[in-house]
């Protein structure tokens, strides 16, 4: 009996040496699930969190609350994500660019290596927006018009570095047009400067668009959207001999699900196969329709592929209009 113990003491003990990773518990999760969301209550990522926990608690039968980490643009929660254990009950809901934005624009630190991708939830393309009274009809009415009157009118961004200033400065860096920037705290204000005329461009997703006197002039996407088929795509609206640069317009506010590094296998799998399960949901897809939204699932490979295509094409772009303002 003592030789027997001795020699499954000794195989657990070349195991562990081994450096391979414990088996996680098979009755994962076993409590309850936190989801950290790096920005405050009430913002779209926010929402769309609260709508995932709601859908996987369901599938699970564990709660999985939402715990809002603010501070230094997203840092704080971010850092949350990459120290928590990686046991699969600390995860987060992050939105496109703390992570394929700002590790291209200043120190944060963590990188896409110190995560985990379960999969992404959502991706909505921005739009280009103008005032519903605006004279403009389509977006090359608004291009050749700031060509004939360089420096007359303003385009809003939601602060330096944002994702619509990004969108919004390459856009027009690239048609060759000059428009003088007006920066806002967020959405309502820059929308609500463009209401009152003291502001005619900006780009958001098409959430805003039931809730503002605004309409779109281009989709910074490849193609249209189901959900606003005559909105034409910035593909169509660039000149036939610059294609090529295309792609480097196209924006979107994209959403996904991840964890620190190191997750388990088992349990990343787990999580994958419920959030899959909980973006195909009717009740779900019901709800991000009334953000103005669709689902976008990706598994957790097309994910971190398509992230990490996003950041390097981002890390082209800030450099790019770095460059510009020095």
């Amino acid at each position: 009996m003592i030789r027997k113990l001795f020699t499954l003491f000794a195989a657990l003990s070349v195991l562990a040496l081994s450096g391979m990773p414990a088996p996680a518990a098979q009755g994962y999760p076993e409590r309850p699930i936190t989801i950290v969301v790096p920005f405050g209550a009430g913002g779209e990522t926010d929402l769309v969190a609260r709508m995932l926990a709601d859908n996987m608690h369901t599938i699970f039968g564990q709660n999985v609350v939402v715990q809002n980490i603010v501070g230094a643009a997203g840092v704080t929660g971010m850092s949350a994500i990459t120290s928590a254990k990686p046991d699969g009950y600390t995860l987060g809901v992050v939105p496109s660019a703390p992570l394929a934005m700002h590790p291209h624009m200043r120190q944060v630190p963590y990188s896409l290596e110190s995560f985990e991708f379960i999969g992404r939830i959502l991706k909505a393309p921005y739009i280009v927006l103008v005032n519903k009274t605006s004279p403009w009809k389509t977006f090359d009415d608004m291009i050749k018009d700031m060509k004939a009157n360089p420096d007359k009118y303003f385009w809003a961004s939601s602060g330096v570095g944002s994702v619509p200033y990004i969108a919004l400065m390459n856009l027009f860096n690239e048609f060759g047009v000059k428009v003088k920037h007006v920066p806002f705290s967020g959405d309502a204000d820059a929308l609500q400067a463009m209401a009152g005329d003291r502001a005619q461009i900006y780009a958001s997703t098409a959430g805003v668009l039931g809730k503002y006197d605004v309409k779109g002039l281009a989709l910074l996407d490849a193609e249209r959207d189901p959900l606003l088929p005559d909105l034409p795509s910035i593909k169509e609206c660039v000149p036939a001999d610059k294609q090529q640069w295309a792609s480097m317009l196209y924006v979107s506010q994209w959403m996904a699900l991840i964890g620190p590094k190191g997750l388990p296998a088992d349990v990343l799998a787990k999580l994958n196969a419920a959030m899959g399960q909980a973006c195909a949901a009717p009740e779900f897809v019901a709800d991000l329709k009334k953000l103005g939204l669709v689902p976008g699932y990706q598994d957790s490979k097309a994910c971190e592929a398509f992230i990490r295509e996003e950041s390097d094409r981002n890390a082209v772009t800030i450099k790019k209009l770095m460059q510009q303002q020095q």
